[in-house]
């Protein structure tokens, strides 16, 4: 039987919160750009970060992507409006188990490749020997833990070109999620889910009296009071990721909420 202590807090998290100020409505213009378009010719003050090169002969920074232009202090960025979730270690995601074998979990991660749950990566270690009241480090070589069709929130523990990203489910918050509802959105409009300092989820939260647990790759669990609470927080949801380039969404989301709890006749 899976430890409960690996059971994920129902509490909106997100690991990775150096990077969800991707829309902050101070930072980021709303001019829609496109592949190969300039973006200054300023190149001795700005330098270019996240999707943006320099143009070969390093007069102008160019865009590689179709998204929103964005200036943070001297880097000038696209944050791209569609896109795949590229993984980094560190981050907190939403798999699911596909297959598995008696070495290795194979887990879809909404990314280009899938991820790899080896079975020592789910079970917590003892206390090393020779400390009091330690235990021997025992761990479960079998895949038996999880079943094929099981939702997981997983930590990525490597990442990169050459192999599948590794995963486990020891730590805060992760481990297999018994109950709730999983919905996937584009992952470059997470940022906007969350909003500055948390302030989009904690209102989704509150107006809707559900849980909601946002992670990286595009992937939303939530829990609803009841069903009507779940429904209109998925409406909700949908209609953000198709607003996300626009200003002020906080205050006309709620305003939308309000209204239909309204049409709704929720409490």
């Amino acid at each position: 039987m899976e430890d409960e202590k690996n059971e994920p807090n129902e509490e909106p998290t997100t690991d990775n919160s150096e990077d969800v100020d991707e829309f902050d409505d101070e930072e980021i213009s709303r001019d829609l750009v496109v592949p190969g378009e300039t973006l200054t010719e300023d190149t001795k003050t700005f330098l270019p970060g996240r999707g943006t090169i320099f143009n070969k002969d390093r007069t102008k920074i160019i865009s590689l992507n179709i998204g929103l232009k964005q200036v943070k202090r001297n880097y000038i960025n696209v944050i791209p409006l569609r896109g795949f979730y590229t993984p980094r270690p560190g981050d907190k995601v939403i798999a699911l188990v596909t297959d598995k074998n008696p070495v290795k979990y194979i887990c879809d991660i909404n990314a280009k490749d899938r991820g790899i749950l080896k079975p020592k990566n789910t079970v917590a270690r003892g206390k090393p020997r020779g400390y009091r009241g330690g235990a021997p480090d025992r761990q479960d070589n079998s895949t038996e833990k999880y079943k094929i069709g099981d939702i997981l929130i997983v930590k990525v523990l490597s990442a990169d070109r050459l192999n599948k990203p590794e995963l486990t489910t020891v730590g805060k918050y992760l481990g297999k999620r018994r109950d709730g509802l999983v919905i996937t959105i584009d992952p470059p409009k997470i940022p906007r889910v969350i909003g500055r300092s948390g302030s989009m989820i904690k209102m989704l939260k509150d107006l809707t009296k559900s849980n909601i647990f946002v992670t990286q790759n595009g992937r939303i669990w939530l829990k609803g009071e009841n069903l009507a609470h779940e429904r209109l927080l998925i409406d909700a949801i949908r209609k953000i990721e198709k607003e996300a380039h626009t200003v002020g969404l906080t205050d006309r989301m709620s305003e939308y909420i309000e209204n239909e709890k309204k049409i709704r006749g929720m409490n």
